[in-house]
């Protein structure tokens, strides 16, 4: 990201970009039913120090010891995160999607799965988006730190990010204003979350050997309601808009000329490819989506388990990684026993925090 300009030798190519993250509340009714199953599984949850399995509607859903912020009671699915409340100060139900529900299943597809859900449970509320983001990600939207000042927009407010000297993110605007921006590499974030997932969503254009920088647009319920946008309906129907305001109105590049005045001086070329980002949505199935989400956890584990299985063969003289594991069994079966908790348990109780 923090090459010169000068080095563009081509157009930045568009690997994707559309939705990224769709936040919905709904305000309505809940049966007061519902919320007496969800005081008792909570409460179950709380005791056992895990997440209770229960069906809601007929998806496999874990209901959570703990609330989510405001919200008293909180449901879990791969999709989607669902938080209930009985308050009346509050929208009755919140909606956080995960990444694989909006990439596997696309954004109105899953709310349309929203709206089942509630239904289903009987709850009569009329969904709204509370927070969207945009983005577009780019292989030679190379940005120097220099040209920070460069950028032409509405906020003020302006921070940069540098690893090694190197220039790695740039945002604009303040978290939960009306509008943020960020522009930052995204392959440099993949290495250290483990979302490997996000090279297939890039398919046959992206190449490992050079970094992905995304240009990433958060507009909150207030920045929304300055377009009329309500319901997710509203918020489909103008993406081109938001994005169009975005990177025209409320920031863009600019190429430097002798004008003192920067609002003046030429869309630089690199930023008009960012302007036409297409918003398509590339989706990915769900099972692919889950592979690169393991592939990258066991990437993010592999210093830490080599370090350890390493140590570990160090004290039982071997020196290969079939041996030390087979060595480490007694020593695991010790400690369950002075413990008194399995092995398989541990991984339960893990995997269901997860």
């Amino acid at each position: 990201m923090g090459h010169s300009p000068e080095s563009q030798s081509s157009p930045p190519i568009e690997l994707a970009s559309g939705v990224d993250a769709l936040y919905l509340s709904g305000r309505g009714e809940i049966p007061s039913a519902l919320f007496d199953d969800f005081e008792r599984l909570k409460v179950t949850a709380a005791e056992a120090g895990a997440p209770v399995d229960v069906r809601l509607a007929g998806y496999p859903f874990r209901v959570l010891g703990s609330g989510w912020g405001k919200y008293r009671y909180c449901a879990v699915h791969e999709v989607a995160r669902v938080g209930f409340t009985p308050s009346d100060a509050l929208p009755c139900v919140r909606v956080q999607p995960t990444s694989l529900g909006l990439h596997a299943l696309g954004p109105d597809v899953l709310v349309l799965w929203v709206r089942n859900l509630l239904d289903a449970l009987g709850i009569d509320a009329t969904l709204q988006v509370a927070r969207l983001d945009l983005h577009a990600d780019f292989h030679g939207l190379d940005i120097a730190a220099e040209e920070r000042s460069n950028f032409v927009g509405y906020s003020t407010q302006r921070a940069l990010y540098e690893v090694d000297e190197a220039l790695s993110g740039l945002n604009f605007g303040s978290r939960g204003g009306a509008l943020y921006a960020r522009i930052y590499d995204k392959t440099r974030e993949l290495d250290g979350k483990g979302d490997d997932w996000w090279h297939d969503i890039w398919g046959t254009r992206y190449d490992s050997e050079r970094p992905v920088i995304r240009v990433e647009f958060e507009f909150s319920r207030t920045g929304l309601r300055e377009f009329y946008i309500d319901t997710p309906d509203d918020a489909f129907a103008q993406l081109g808009a938001l994005w169009a305001y975005a990177t025209g109105t409320w920031l863009s590049l600019r190429a430097p000329t002798n004008d003192d005045t920067r609002s003046r001086w030429p869309v630089a070329p690199r930023w008009h490819a960012v302007q036409r980002a297409t918003l398509a949505g590339n989706s990915l199935p769900a099972e692919r989506i889950k592979a690169g989400q393991k592939a990258g956890s066991l990437r993010k584990l592999m210093p830490q388990l080599v370090g350890c299985l390493t140590s570990a063969a160090v004290h039982l003289g071997t020196d290969d990684p079939v041996a030390t594991i087979a060595g480490l069994a007694p020593h695991l079966a010790h400690h369950e026993a002075q413990t008194g908790i399995s092995f398989a348990e541990r991984v339960d109780k893990k995997r269901r925090r997860l």
